[in-house]
């Protein structure tokens, strides 16, 4: 019975905790810019926010924010890092953004989303929808460390296998890709938490589209007339797509 109490009295704290700190980010942000998607963890150690400036007629720009009590293990990631110190020191939290956004350096973090990448969010979304997932082979430390050893967006990420394969078992499909361009361009997406990733067996790192980010972006950034699947295949090869395609006729038979 007390467990049962104690369980609910910290859900409940966690609630009211994670309603709060979204209040005061809301509050503390500039006019130009708003709240579109956050993810809040578990622990309550850390929680991502992606946010939207719009300027007048200038082109939509997006910024990821994360608030922490611990560092990143992900190097070269483009994300605007706030420590989150006391979480239930709401004021001095309100401050550290205000100073954030009035810094000149905060420009250096917002960042504009290329049609190349929507259609990537599109082909990525398309994907999951078929039941698959893309996957990279971690260099055995990395892996066993478990985010306590930094992997390297632009080097150590570059250099890994690329796989695509299903989303609930990688052992029933898993194909190679060699994409190195487009996989360069899953780092940056990855680095803005627009994937986020799960550690699978075989030292494979799972990653998987964070869908109530990509959704708004996709909606903001599709341009009419133009096809993801064309797009892809002009600026990545065709062979991506005909990997997505016989991928997509082996989740039929699983």
């Amino acid at each position: 019975m007390d467990n049962h109490h104690d369980l609910n009295y910290y859900l409940d704290s966690r609630k009211l905790m994670e309603k709060q700190l979204i209040n005061k980010l809301k509050q503390s942000l500039p006019p130009s810019v708003k709240l579109i998607a956050y993810n809040y963890s578990h622990a309550g150690t850390s929680l991502y926010a992606l946010l939207q400036r719009k300027q007048q007629a200038k082109t939509l720009e997006w910024l990821t924010l994360r608030l922490a009590d611990h560092p990143l293990w992900l190097e070269n990631a483009q994300q605007l890092f706030i420590n989150f110190g006391n979480p239930a020191d709401l004021g001095s939290l309100a401050k550290k953004l205000t100073v954030l956004f009035e810094n000149p350096k905060v420009e250096d973090y917002f960042y504009k989303l290329t049609p190349s990448e929507i259609a990537i969010l599109q082909f990525l979304d398309a994907c999951q929808k078929q039941g698959m997932i893309w996957a990279v082979r971690l260099p055995e430390k990395i892996f066993a460390a478990r985010k306590q050893i930094t992997l390297d967006l632009k080097n150590d990420f570059i250099e890994t296998d690329l796989f695509l394969g299903n989303r609930n078992n990688l052992n029933t499909m898993l194909l190679p890709v060699e994409a190195k361009e487009y996989q360069a361009e899953l780092a940056v997406l990855f680095g803005r938490n627009l994937l986020f990733s799960k550690f699978a067996r075989s030292r494979l790192l799972r990653l998987l589209p964070t869908n109530q980010w990509i959704q708004p972006v996709i909606k903001s950034g599709i341009t009419k007339g133009k096809d993801w699947k064309e797009q892809i295949a002009n600026v990545y090869g065709q062979e991506l797509l005909n990997v997505y395609k016989k991928g997509e006729k082996l989740s039929m038979n699983l």
